[in-house]
């Protein structure tokens, strides 16, 4: 989310125009407060494989579209949840992250071509697996926002019969809203009135304007929003089966590196560092994933 017009708005905007005109001619050095007092752990450093351990900096390519997990701030920098907390595994192992922004679908490619070394964040879904080695760091629910001003309450999906809602496009949200609004046809109440935007960040804006009565977004939007401007958005509803987990993603060749990037991780969780930054950006820890699997996608 993310230029400059109320405040909610500026994050929203920026990262939409980023992500739709971001190629990869925007290189950024990730530093993070998180990562300031962190030291090499010289055990799980040896196993980088020499190639990145000699050359001693990651390149990682980001599609900055979605805040709190990546996106772009006012000053122009990619921040947010994965740029801190990949800085910081990288600093347990003796590397340094350079940013490369990135149009969604030339991720993957890049990361083919060497172009980038590892992709910051990207849905683990097992069909990407065979081009892509994940090492899963979240999870992602579902949750139903509306405005504090809003008098409706949502305490199971079937309660948003009638309702206007707003969704992502593309994502599995309009699957279910659809077989939903099947569901709520087959029991004699009324139909949802369904509206698709570009993007979450969009799709959250839509409350804001009062073009739509909710919102159905991945729970690390939801909650990002909801903290960080209660005064527009509050959570009317949290659907503990997440949908898919997310993770940082290297190639068949970097295999071994996703296991160290693994432990690193497994460390700054058992250091408090993991919950902190989820703290930090707001994010809830039901959505935390501290054992890091890798490839723990099955969708």
């Amino acid at each position: 989310m993310t230029h400059r017009i109320p405040a909610a708005v500026a994050i929203v905007t920026t990262a939409c125009l980023l992500a739709l005109f971001g190629g990869t001619s925007h290189v950024h050095a990730a530093e993070t407060s998180a990562a300031a007092n962190i030291k090499i752990d010289d055990k799980l450093a040896a196993m980088v494989p020499k190639y990145y351990r000699d050359r001693g900096t990651l390149t990682a390519g980001v599609n900055p579209d979605v805040a709190p997990i990546k996106f772009v701030n006012g000053d122009g920098e990619i921040v947010g949840f994965t740029p801190e907390l990949l800085s910081a595994a990288a600093q347990v192992l003796g590397l340094k992250i350079k940013l490369a922004q990135s149009s969604f679908d030339a991720l993957i490619p890049g990361l083919s071509a060497s172009r980038f070394d590892v992709l910051l964040s990207l849905a683990d879904f097992s069909s990407r697996q065979k081009v892509v080695t994940f090492v899963d760091y979240l999870d992602m629910g579902l949750t139903v926002v509306t405005t504090p001003a809003s008098a409706i309450t949502v305490k199971s999906p079937d309660d948003l019969c009638g309702l206007q809602l707003a969704l992502p496009r593309g994502t599995a949200s309009m699957e279910k809203a659809r077989a939903l609004s099947d569901k709520c046809v087959g029991s004699g109440k009324k139909p949802l009135t369904i509206a698709t935007y570009p993007d979450s960040n969009m799709t959250m804006l839509s409350l804001s304007t009062g073009a739509s009565q909710v919102a159905w977004v991945d729970s690390p939007v939801g909650y990002y929003n909801a903290t960080r401007f209660p005064s527009k958005y509050k959570i009317a509803h949290y659907n503990r089966e997440a949908p898919y987990g997310i993770g940082f993603g290297v190639d068949e060749k970097g295999r071994q590196l996703a296991l160290a990037i693994q432990q690193a991780l497994i460390k700054l969780q058992k250091d408090g560092v993991y919950d902190a930054l989820m703290k930090k950006w707001g994010l809830d820890l039901k959505d935390a994933k501290p054992l890091f699997p890798i490839n723990g996608g099955e969708r």
